[in-house]
């Protein structure tokens, strides 16, 4: 499922709030999405170190990811690993003025952080994708 970034409530240190397209309260757990980036984390192999070996395998007591973000997606995004993932999008709207300025993106990057500082705050995080 895909929402819009503002659609979350709150992110706490157990689940994040947030409405569906019905405007219902939903919850994500977050200690479920930890025990599913473990899973998915150790059942590739693409992941390495920076000298190039394979990452090793990690075990959910030493891990606080619970998905992966991109700020240079089309639309940039953080995506949960529950059981079904949910995906948080930003709608970013261009104006004619930005056509002039490469960098009208970064108006919208507070909001962008603002989710991944209310992550580490409780404690977890996600992966980096770009």
């Amino acid at each position: 499922m895909t929402y819009l970034i503002s659609n979350i409530k709150e992110i706490s240190c157990d689940k994040i709030t947030y409405y569906d397209n019905d405007n219902a309260e939903q919850r994500i757990d977050l200690f479920e999405c930890r025990k599913n980036w473990v899973e998915y984390f150790n059942s590739r192999d693409d992941f390495i170190t920076w000298d190039g070996n394979p990452a090793p395998k990690i075990t959910i007591e030493e891990n606080k990811c619970v998905g992966e973000r991109d700020w240079f997606a089309e639309k940039p995004y953080f995506e949960f690993f529950s059981n079904n993932k949910i995906r948080f999008e930003m709608q970013l709207k261009k104006r004619w003025i930005d056509f002039f300025h490469k960098g009208w993106r970064g108006r919208y990057h507070s909001e962008f952080h603002k989710i991944s500082l209310a992550l580490e705050k409780a404690g977890w995080t996600t992966f980096d994708l770009g």
